[in-house]
């Protein structure tokens, strides 16, 4: 088992402050191959997105560190799944308390996958995305935004929803609200295919057909060819006006 995995962001060309933050990590046990691949952005309308990421990033690197070697022998995904929920509403609650102490808003998206052996668990609240690029690029998170919702509910059509000007709001995130309840799904990684998290500034002003072309799991293979494609499309992004903090994240799992 080998996992390859690389990450870029950028602060963009209209952001004083990046306000996602990333992390990637891999490690070998005596019983396992084990990696966290995790995006936060940092919520652009309120007044500490980059803390709110941060802070997220952090307690997940120090789980990775510190707790996950002493869990890692009776590992169990469900009890994994319940942990990493607690872990975000326990994320949630600091942050809503942090905020109203000191009178600002800071909340953000969490994504991430947490990987095992050849099995994997997402966790996930908010619009960062997802995606397995294998034979096509396939999106395996639901975006937790007002306008899916109601494309969802049948009350609004997708062509509307590109110019709602709601489009960006969150029904869910970690940080600004009361309560978050974390979309979690298990799965088997897929020799060989790549996996690719990225916040929507990333994905924002790029095709579909354009992601998968630069990260099909054919042409990006090596954590160099990671490394540059995903540099790539960074600079398309900008060179489109994106106004948003560009972070992605790839991951690929070859056994």
């Amino acid at each position: 088992m080998r996992y390859i995995v690389a990450a870029d962001t950028d602060i963009g060309i209209h952001k004083s402050v990046n306000q996602d933050s990333v992390c990637v990590k891999t490690a070998e046990t005596d019983t396992a191959s084990v990696a966290l691949i995790m995006v936060c952005d940092g919520m652009g309308g309120l007044s500490k997105g980059e803390l709110a990421s941060a802070e997220v990033v952090r307690s997940f690197s120090d789980w990775f560190d510190n707790e996950l070697p002493y869990e890692i022998d009776d590992w169990n995904w469900e009890t994994a799944a319940r942990r990493t929920i607690k872990r975000l509403r326990i994320l949630n609650d600091r942050l809503v308390m942090y905020g109203a102490e000191n009178n600002i808003r800071a909340g953000t998206t969490a994504t991430g996958i947490i990987a095992v052996n050849s099995g994997y668990m997402t966790f996930h609240a908010g619009d960062t995305r997802i995606y397995k690029i294998a034979s096509d690029l396939r999106q395996l998170t639901d975006d937790h935004t007002f306008i899916n919702r109601e494309i969802k509910r049948g009350n609004m059509t997708p062509q509307q929803a590109m110019t709602d000007p709601r489009r960006n709001a969150l029904i869910q995130c970690v940080g600004a609200s009361g309560d978050v309840e974390p979309e979690v799904k298990f799965g088997n990684l897929e020799s060989g295919a790549n996996y690719m998290i990225c916040s929507d500034g990333f994905r924002h002003v790029l095709e579909p057909k354009e992601i998968f072309d630069e990260l099909s799991p054919e042409k990006v293979t090596t954590k160099k060819a990671m490394e540059k494609s995903l540099r790539r499309l960074i600079e398309i992004v900008k060179e489109r006006s994106e106004r948003d903090n560009i972070t992605a994240a790839m991951f690929r799992a070859e056994f």
